[in-house]
């Protein structure tokens, strides 16, 4: 019996059970199993059928009448978003997008464009190595999940991009009263947005780009997300990145050595004002909650009340503080850090 396709829990609490009766010597279900998973709620199918079944299924009889003219346009305007971030030498797999004929609309046309290292490979092949990997409504298809995570991870090179784009099972019962993807016994998962990004944060891929768009290969607009990932170590990265931006702000806070008056008490200043000792002579912020309150010991000022430089720690606000001060007509000189 499967685990859940996302988290890998066993625990699961049964939702229904739905019959098939699939053409004489197919492949397919002829039982799902419809669960729930107890931990992170993925809704997912299970029964009579495992990966093997379903890859024969798809090699045998799957694809016929799939590259429509909508599909074709998707995965060509994706081709031409990929040419717009990456040169021609990356190494690019299409995973399991093989259409009608075997061919990858998206390779051709990215091979159009003069990429030459490109790669159509199906659920039960070895990934080789890539620097974009493309699933394109695979995923939900793929009992699994776990084996192939594994495989997409140990393929796609450090630096590289997942691109996984899909079904999204929210908006398929909200906006199209569709809830079981159109009752597809080939779609055994049922991912959400948040079941898509969960799935990739447990291998190490953060989201860093999403477009929710409508696909329109049948009757109905069927509600999808594509999704962008990228292997990204979140915490150390940002723990980097503050580390060595407030390093640069202290250290040029530290070369000052007159009084001062310091502009801006968000908190970026509220940070750096414990790491420097700074000569201030008085501490201005206009924000409403800041009236009456004081810093340090020294009532907050609405406006400057000397000639002494002014240092705006800020960062996001900065131009717009140097503006206003700007508009009262101070005169004094502003540094900014």
């Amino acid at each position: 019996m499967r685990h859940c396709p996302v988290c890998d829990t066993s625990e699961k609490d049964f939702v229904f059970r739905m019959d098939y009766h699939p053409p004489d010597g197919w492949p397919l279900p002829k039982v799902i199993i419809w669960y729930k998973c107890q931990s992170c709620g993925m809704f997912y199918g299970d029964g009579d059928f495992n990966q093997a079944s379903l890859a024969e299924y798809y090699k045998k009889y799957y694809g016929f009448g799939v590259n429509t003219s909508g599909v074709k346009s998707r995965l060509e305007t994706m081709a031409v978003e990929i040419s717009a971030k990456y040169p021609q030498s990356a190494r690019v797999v299409d995973f399991g997008g093989g259409g009608d004929d075997g061919q990858s609309i998206f390779l051709n046309k990215l091979k159009q464009m003069g990429y030459t290292n490109l790669h159509n490979v199906n659920v039960n092949e070895p990934i080789p190595p890539c620097d974009i990997l493309l699933a394109s409504h695979v995923m939900e298809h793929i009992y699994n999940v776990k084996e192939i995570m594994r495989a997409i991870t140990k393929a796609v090179d450090t630096d590289g991009v997942i691109i996984v784009d899909g079904p999204d099972a929210t908006g398929m019962l909200l906006h199209c009263k569709a809830p079981m993807l159109d009752y597809h016994a080939k779609h055994i998962n049922h991912f959400r947005l948040l079941d898509y990004v969960t799935l990739m944060a447990r291998w190490g891929f953060e989201l860093v780009d999403l477009v929710q768009y409508y696909d329109t290969r049948s009757d109905t607009t069927h509600p999808c997300d594509r999704m962008w990932f990228r292997r990204l170590n979140v915490a150390d990265m940002t723990a980097q990145y503050i580390e060595d931006n407030m390093y640069q702000i202290e250290r040029k806070l530290s070369e000052i050595k007159h009084p001062v008056n310091v502009w801006g008490l968000g908190d970026i200043a509220q940070h750096i004002l414990t790491k420097v000792n700074l000569d201030v002579l008085d501490y201005i912020d206009i924000d409403p909650a800041m009236i009456g309150a004081t810093y340090n010991g020294k009532p907050i000022m609405q406006t400057v009340a000397n000639d002494a430089p002014i240092v705006i720690v800020a960062q996001g606000q900065r131009n717009g503080l140097i503006d206003y001060i700007k508009s009262l007509g101070v005169k004094n000189r502003i540094i900014t850090i």
